[in-house]
């Protein structure tokens, strides 16, 4: 197993099939794809391609990889109906989440503007591959490309192996016994408690919970977890949400929409994306299992 700290969080790299130097080696060259994605997609480096974008007065023709995130991000948009929204940046900084996540780093005594910020504009231009943003826009594509680079780093290895950065992992294969790869759904309410395993094969688990990046501001309670609708952490009847799907990407922003959106819209969300299953866990303690989901039963 090889692991190093990338994006804020731990990434794990897992290829049973591998010899200690073979791990090391494939280990080294994921961590240089996220070194590379950080310094073109960061929100919080300045020297990064999208602060370039962030700081831009007019149009802008981005790297074919920025572009093409984008288009993604409104295709994800359009899917959940705007409960994801890239353009959220800005709100995020005025409630103190400007820099890269440490516990107690972010706390303060009172958010930089009175009202919350509401949600930016950008222009796509297909034909041109120009992008032009309103200047009160700060676009914010963190957990997506996180989700994104998972994707990107499995196809650097073995048939059977995975890569896990900070809960968006990526599973390739049917696991080391033929049996499929277990991962245990961990209690919102106590770290120490497994809900439930589920069982998968040959695809992506992501989990949004609004105890995982917290910070105070003044005598509030603030997470990372923010509804578009009012530019503020989101009020919802669940504590977390885990989804399955083809690619990390995907089950990363339809974990983060189907928290903001609650247990009922966020159901609806995942009927309309057939291919992804979840584990829902309300904020009383109920367990809800949506979808295409293999669950071990003792």
């Amino acid at each position: 197993m090889g692991t190093f700290r990338a994006m804020g969080t731990e990434v794990t790299v897992v290829a049973p099939a591998l010899d200690l130097p073979g791990e090391a080696s494939v280990t080294q060259e994921i961590a240089t794809l996220f070194e590379a994605q950080e310094r073109r997609f960061s929100r919080f480096r300045e020297d990064s391609e999208l602060s370039a974008l962030n700081r831009a007065t007019g149009p802008v023709h981005p790297s074919d990889e920025l572009f093409d995130a984008l288009v993604r991000a409104s295709v994800y948009s359009s899917l959940t109906r705007g409960a994801f929204d890239c353009t959220l940046g800005a709100a995020l900084v005025d409630a103190g989440y400007d820099r890269s996540f440490e516990r107690g780093r972010l706390d303060r005594a009172a958010r930089a503007s009175a009202a919350p910020r509401p949600r930016g504009s950008l222009r796509l231009d297909p034909r041109r591959r120009e992008v032009e943003r309103t200047p009160a826009t700060t676009l914010d594509l963190g957990g997506m490309i996180k989700g994104h680079t998972a994707d990107l780093a499995a196809t650097l290895l073995p048939p059977c192996a995975a890569v896990d950065a900070g809960g968006d992992a990526v599973l390739r294969g049917a696991g080391p016994d033929g049996e499929g790869w277990l991962v245990e759904v961990e209690d919102p309410f106590d770290a120490e408690r497994t809900i439930l395993t589920l069982r998968i094969r040959d695809a992506a688990v992501a989990t949004s919970a609004a105890n995982r990046r917290t910070w105070r501001v003044g005598d509030r309670a603030m997470h990372h977890l923010f509804d578009p609708r009012t530019g503020e952490p989101a009020r919802s009847d669940l504590a977390q949400v885990t989804v399955v799907a083809r690619t990390a990407e995907l089950a990363e922003v339809l974990a983060k929409a189907v928290f903001v959106l609650g247990a009922r819209e966020g159901a609806g969300l995942l009927g309309r994306s057939a291919a992804a299953g979840a584990v829902l866990v309300t904020r009383d303690g109920a367990v809800i299992e949506l979808g295409a989901l293999e669950v071990v039963r003792d």
